[in-house]
């Protein structure tokens, strides 16, 4: 039972929707946290009209008047071969107001119990568990509209039947992320929105047996709402537990102090061998991926990079708050935030031990694709949301709210290399981490990357595609557009010579593919086809696809990704990225195929747009005869070799079927310090790397020389040294 009380406007009616209760909560993946997240069940309660229902509104039911609080009590007794269900509204003193009573299956009461206020529409009788495994995309029934919205005080549950876990609580501390490099630790701390609590939080660490000391206090952020933890002189030579501690008061005044643990893994850098995995685009769908967590926590990474799309809009089946009115601006961020938790709660379990690298991509800042023009707004006559807005470049989302994603996302990294604000007083965090002796430099290619539509107007340019069918992306290369900067450029430069602190070998990373390898039988250059394209059985290969020129990959500018693979080339240093959702690995070319360093692009755990690379025509020099590898020309004139392909394909095996066809997974690198060879293992999700004869998808692995970052297939030689 529980009172809840009507938190309408006074001059606002209310209009559609229902307040009460959601019970039998049930999903597709048999996990609580994705029945707390995607859970369908019956829902119980009183509509805006007042009428109380049980599964469905019947035109007979009860009414009662909602200008009051109500005590809704809801109670389920054995009756036959089901039970008894009863809802009863009372006023605040108890006295009975209005009553209904209905029959249904016992599988209907099974699961989770959830309180609702909905202004969507009310769910009709559920139907049995096995239809919810067909789900392909959204569940049903996220249908939006209404103006209902109650609070909630004084729920309450009891019976036999009901059990609870208080285990699974999930807060005030919600998840930790952190990184150790060059013997500083930084640290964050996430919390929900905390209004009213006190807003300090204690990072201890136990020296020996069960005692604790604290080391260190920070203030939680009023808008990222995550506490940041920097531990210069840390001891790297061993492992240390810690725990983030937060006191604040319970329902009854009472101050309870919350701990979160975990472990500060110690510096491997005596290993002979550093394993890396690259992550990249965690929709929901599969939602908590417990099996993909699981699968790579077996290869013990001693690193992991999140290289983007860690949040998406529609996470969580609800709509994005995309504004520009500062009246709207906290919702908003809370909006995100929300999102942004989602992604913790599946992934704590390795964060809170592994060291872990986040950069936000385009959808983190709510963008389908996103130039940031060095940090401008978008143009503000255009509408914040679709293509045109983000098409006229950079940020559409106010300063403010940039600032407290990146700050959720970025604010346990190394110290920024410059932290200068760029426009509008957005920050920056492209900086180098060292781990085990290998060095990574974390780049942000898009916060300086030019707007192509409007560098490029005669390309009719709509989210990345040209548009006019004339238009040679291959001859667009704008000497006035850039793409990761001069800020980085200079970084880089400052990075590849620089090999202190014990480095032996050397990475870049950053969101995306600095070539565009996509394909597709259209004819219409753009990829909202995509996720509708037939997916083939594994071996087939469709004839006719042509090479896209799309913008959201760092293929263009041309010069500008020139310049890149030419600092990396000076360190040796293999690019990783994501963001493609199409597993690849491959070599850059610049004035020549094969001179440039080896590049990963990590395939996407969960997404809906499968992209494909099947071009029409063989390269040159393919690999063992597969017509998607060897050198190509991609469609915006760059040399590139590619090495290995995961398309989409219809793969046999266990998972959401859409998550196997979609070629979903992640990558792995091996760094051996004694051969100085780098092996590359693309593996689909689904695939328990432990079980006899696991394998990585085909063409994998891939092994690298470090020193073929660069020199390999080169014709330059050095004078003889008299």
């Amino acid at each position: 039972h529980c009172p809840f009380h009507n938190a309408q406007r006074e001059a606002e009616k209310l209009e559609g929707g229902f307040a009460g209760f959601r019970v039998g909560i049930k999903s597709f993946v048999d996990d609580y946290r994705a029945r707390a997240i995607h859970g369908r069940g019956m829902n119980v309660g009183v509509t805006s009209e007042g009428q109380l229902f049980i599964g469905k509104v019947q035109s007979s039911a009860p009414r009662v008047n909602l200008d009051q609080e109500l005590r809704l009590d809801l109670e389920a007794r054995p009756a036959g071969s089901g039970y008894a269900v009863t809802l009863r509204a009372e006023d605040p003193k108890g006295k009975k107001l209005a009553e209904t009573s209905r029959q249904v299956p016992g599988e209907w009461l099974a699961g989770g119990v959830a309180l609702v206020s909905s202004s969507g529409r009310i769910d009709p009788t559920p139907e049995p568990l096995r239809t919810l495994t067909g789900y392909k995309f959204y569940p049903p029934g996220q249908e939006r509209g209404g103006t209902m919205r109650f609070w909630f005080a004084d729920w309450t549950l009891s019976g036999t039947k009901v059990d609870a876990h208080d285990d699974r609580a999930y807060g005030p501390i919600l998840f930790t992320l952190y990184t150790l490099s060059r013997g500083t630790l930084k640290l964050s701390a996430q919390f929900p929105p905390l209004a009213g609590a006190p807003m300090e939080a204690k990072l201890q660490v136990r020296n020996g047996g069960n005692r604790w000391k604290t080391i260190s206090t920070a203030e939680i952020d009023p808008d990222a709402w995550n506490a940041v933890f920097r531990i210069p002189s840390w001891d790297d030579a061993k492992d240390h537990p810690y725990r983030v501690l937060y006191a604040m008061p319970d329902a009854n005044g009472k101050v309870r102090q919350h701990a979160y643990e975990g472990t500060i893994r110690r510096d491997p850098k005596d290993s002979s061998e550093i394993t890396v995995g690259l992550l990249t685009c965690i929709w929901d769908m599969g939602f908590p991926h417990s099996e993909f967590l699981r699968h790579l926590a077996w290869h013990k990474p001693e690193v992991l990079f999140w290289t983007g799309d860690q949040v998406y809009e529609a996470v969580g089946g609800f709509g994005v708050m995309e504004t520009r009115n500062p009246d709207l601006l906290v919702p908003s961020m809370y909006d995100y935030l929300r999102k942004w938790y989602v992604f913790g709660w599946a992934t704590r379990g390795l964060t809170r031990d592994i060291p872990s690298v986040c950069m936000p991509d385009d959808h983190d800042m709510f963008h389908g694709n996103i130039w940031g023009c060095g940090g401008k707004p978008t143009d503000p006559n255009l509408p914040v949301t679709g293509y045109q807005g983000q098409d006229s470049g950079g940020y559409k989302m106010p300063p403010r709210w940039v600032n407290m994603a990146q700050r959720a996302q970025t604010s346990h990294l190394p110290d920024p290399f410059d932290p200068t604000p760029i426009q509008q007083g957005i920050t920056v965090y492209y900086t180098d981490l060292l781990r085990g002796g290998v060095s990574f430099a974390i780049l942000e290619d898009r916060k300086w990357k030019s707007a192509p539509k409007v560098e490029c107007p005669q390309a009719q340019i709509t989210n990345g595609f040209p548009k006019d069918p004339y238009w040679d992306a291959r001859k667009d290369d704008v000497p006035t557009a850039e793409l990761l900067g001069q800020r980085q450029l200079d970084f880089l430069e400052e990075w590849a010579a620089d090999w202190s602190g014990g480095a032996w070998m050397k990475f870049a990373v950053s969101q995306t593919l600095f070539a565009c390898l996509q394909t597709t039988p259209t004819g219409d250059p753009n990829d909202e086809l995509d996720p509708k394209l037939p997916i083939l059985p594994v071996g087939q290969y469709p004839p006719n696809d042509w090479m896209m020129a799309d913008h959201d990959s760092d293929g263009w500018p041309q010069h500008g990704r020139n310049d890149g693979i030419r600092k990396w080339r000076k360190a040796f240093a293999m690019h990783l990225s994501g963001d493609q959702h199409l597993g690849t690995t491959s070599q850059y070319g610049v004035d020549d195929f094969r001179d440039g360093v080896y590049a990963v692009c990590t395939p996407a755990i969960s997404n809906l747009w499968p992209r494909r690379w099947f071009p029409s025509k063989p390269g040159k020099n393919p690999v063992k005869g597969k017509r998607d590898t060897g050198d190509f020309f991609e469609g915006f004139g760059n040399r590139i070799t590619v090495l290995a392909v995961a398309n989409p394909h219809q793969y046999p095996g266990g998972g959401l079927e859409g998550l196997r066809s979609r070629a979903t997974g992640y990558s792995i690198l091996r760094c051996n310090r004694e051969t100085r060879q780098i092996q590359v293992a693309i593996w689909p999700r689904w695939v328990d790397p432990s079980a006899p004869g696991a394998k990585p998808y085909e063409g994998w692995p891939v092994t690298v020389k470090q020193l073929d970052n660069g020199l390999h297939g080169a014709k330059w030689t050095l004078e003889e040294i008299g």
